[in-house]
């Protein structure tokens, strides 16, 4: 047995495989999609256990915490599905941080965090602000401190073709610069594309904006007393605005001038 065991933002991970090649490759997919986050222990006590073992035929199998996720003969696959439930993993239970699933810009020293599930744009409108001269941050994860800053997590922006084929943007190709230092956040954007939509925003109360941003809160649920003094930290200081909104391409723009106009 194979084993590759690690720290990333105070989370304890244990990779076991039956497969050399196969631990390896977990190895480099775990410190590319933590962005190098990841220190090696010894044995220990730890929040979860991966074990990415492969048959003779070929079949790969994915159990986390002894329960089976997947089994696949797509090694791709495999280890794509691996990269999102390690990164799912450790936001949930991260410690000292709080991840929610939104995508994340610097704008005039103040980040503009946008919750938003999968497939809502939100990589679209990252691009699209980042050509405008915003500063990358995150296309996934808003990482937040106790004291409600957030923090880059800078992964490559994914976006998909219209017949929702995946690829890769680097925020060089976009001639973009990105988000070095934690900044705190001036703008919760709550929105959602639909075609035609004018953007007539609704600013929420914190007590309002709060609860609408905990369902994309990774860690609420095994770090709540933590995500939720946090969220109270941003919520009280920022703006947060919702609605839907038009194509990114002419949204952003707008965006920017809201933020100008309106965050101090």
């Amino acid at each position: 047995m194979h084993t590759f065991a690690f720290e990333s933002y105070g989370v304890f991970v244990k990779l076991t495989s039956n497969s050399e090649s196969s631990i390896h490759k977990a190895e480099e997919v775990a410190r590319a999609t933590l962005l190098g986050n990841v220190t090696p222990v010894a044995e220990a006590a730890f929040d979860h256990h991966f074990e990415l073992d492969v048959d003779e035929a070929g079949t790969h199998f994915l159990v986390q915490n002894g329960e089976q996720l997947s089994y696949t003969d797509n090694e791709p696959g495999h280890f794509r599905f691996f990269d999102s439930m390690l990164r799912v993993a450790i936001g949930e239970y991260a410690v000292g941080r709080v991840f929610l699933h939104a995508g994340v810009v610097g704008w005039k020293g103040k980040a503009i965090v946008m919750p938003a599930d999968s497939f809502q744009g939100k990589s679209t409108l990252v691009t699209e602000l980042v050509r405008l001269g915003a500063e990358y941050y995150s296309d996934e994860f808003a990482i937040l401190d106790a004291d409600g800053l957030v923090h880059p997590f800078a992964r490559r922006i994914n976006r998909r073709t219209e017949d929702f084929i995946p690829f890769e943007l680097t925020v060089e190709e976009l001639g973009g610069k990105y988000g070095k230092e934690p900044v705190p956040v001036g703008l919760v954007l709550l929105t959602g594309y639909e075609k035609g939509a004018e953007w007539e925003p609704e600013i929420l109360s914190p007590g309002n904006g709060l609860l609408k941003i905990i369902p994309y809160t990774l860690s609420i649920r095994y770090r709540t007393e933590f995500s939720m003094q946090v969220l109270h930290n941003v919520t009280s200081r920022a703006i947060i605005a919702f609605g839907t909104r038009g194509s990114a391409e002419t949204f952003a723009k707008t965006l920017l001038d809201f933020v100008d106009k309106h965050v101090n």
